[in-house]
């Protein structure tokens, strides 16, 4: 018998203390020795539960698509950890000068470790209660604390068991706008556009019922948050933020990704409408009529379709905002973004042009990000080198700048 199992076959006995630990001892024993190796199984151990103690029980440890999963009688945990890792050359305006040059339009190299992200996730008791535990090492993404690693925490219940009707509490993104709903390891940009935290401020501590109907040709999304950033203790005022979202995809599921990576034999096609109300007016304790203190009430849709190596998305967020003294006004944005695999699923070429206006009020202050990228995949998105070169502007400074990025990106 290996050591190992003959330690655990020791351990087992141990825990099993009652007056069937010998026979107990005996069945692992047999087990142990009858076990295949690359089977990687062990003997359970008492749960502490009586009767319904699983004494026979199994854990099995694998790893694929970049997911370390650990599959037990009662529990599944899968463990992924995302690192990119970035070089950026900024290259800023004539007029501007960045920290750390000589001189007003020097560029500015510099290597970042962009993402570094640890997940847990699975399933406890029930496969329809399941988990989500994100922490980030690298700094905050959009939305989130500087002041925590803690990015999400979710429990979900599946009350329909079919995925029609859950609820999901805790700490994760609000479902408003497609991009920001997108992991980061499937954009095929190195990062989101400049609508991303404008329009989407990521995540936030709240409550939401989700799922799929119609013959899961339908997802909706109705939630209730803080509607201020995440990790916070309690809420800025005695208002919530309010969110609805409903996605329809005809010929079948597209995905929170990027790229066309689904589509085989036929188009896949999601169009979507989402809603979001917050209210941050009297949020600034101490100074009454904030102008910084607004009500924001957006209507947003998106669209993407994925064909034979072809990939179109689109998103607009009509947004209007109403500060505790002077009036609203509307600031709108929008953005299309289309990619190509020039070698399918291994070298694609994708082209994004972003925009939007801070104000209505005044004339010739739009914002705009143009720009080109290219990736190359040697296993899809869990591991990828990407670069991207973009334009931006600010017609309100009359500023232009440009950026050039290098990213790899590996799932583990």
């Amino acid at each position: 018998m290996r050591p190992t199992l003959l330690a655990g076959t020791i351990a087992l006995a141990l825990c099993c203390a009652d007056a069937r630990a010998g026979d107990l001892l005996t069945a692992a024993a047999e087990k142990a020795a009858a076990a295949d190796a690359a089977a990687l199984t062990a003997p359970g151990t008492d749960t502490g539960e009586g009767d319904d103690a699983d004494e026979d029980g199994k854990f099995k440890v694998y790893w694929k698509n970049g997911r370390t999963t650990i599959e037990m009688e009662d529990a599944q945990l899968d463990i992924r950890n995302r690192v990119s890792f970035r070089f950026t050359n900024e290259m800023p305006d004539d007029s501007v000068r960045l920290p750390g040059t000589e001189n007003a339009g020097d560029s500015k190299p510099s290597f970042r470790v962009r993402r570094a992200k640890t997940e847990f996730a699975g399933w406890f008791w029930k496969k329809e209660l399941t988990y989500e535990l994100q922490l980030s090492w690298a700094g905050p993404e959009t939305g989130a604390s500087t002041d925590s690693a803690l990015e999400d925490l979710l429990l979900t219940w599946d009350a329909s068991k079919k995925q029609a009707f859950q609820i999901t509490i805790g700490q994760f993104k609000v479902p408003m706008g497609r991009q920001e709903m997108s992991t980061s390891i499937g954009l095929q940009f190195a990062d989101r556009s400049i609508l991303s935290g404008e329009f989407s401020r990521g995540r936030d501590v709240g409550v939401m019922t989700w799922g799929r109907i119609a013959d899961k040709k339908i997802e909706y999304r109705a939630g209730m948050f803080n509607g201020n950033a995440a990790s916070r203790t309690t809420n800025d005022n005695a208002k919530l933020q309010y969110n609805a979202r409903v996605m329809f995809e005809p010929w079948g599921e597209v995905g929170y990704s990027e790229g066309d990576f689904e589509s085989k034999d036929k188009p896949l096609l999601a169009v979507a409408v989402g809603f979001e109300n917050n209210n941050l007016q009297g949020a600034t304790q101490g100074q009454q009529g904030s102008i910084a203190d607004l009500n924001t009430t957006i209507l947003s849709t998106d669209v993407v379709f994925k064909y034979k190596g072809f990939s179109l998305f689109g998103e607009f967020f009509s947004r209007e905002r109403e500060p505790e003294v002077g009036g609203a006004f509307h600031s709108d944005g929008y953005q299309f973004q289309a990619g190509y695999f020039l070698k399918r699923d291994k070298l694609e070429a994708a082209f994004r042009y972003a925009a939007w206006d801070p104000t209505d009020l005044v004339d010739g202050n739009d914002r705009t990000e143009t720009g080109v990228a290219v990736n190359y995949f040697i296993r899809k998105h869990q591991l990828k080198l990407q670069a991207d070169l973009r334009w931006l502007e600010d017609e309100g400074r009359d500023l232009s700048a440009s950026e050039l990025r290098i990213q790899t990106y590996v799932s583990f």
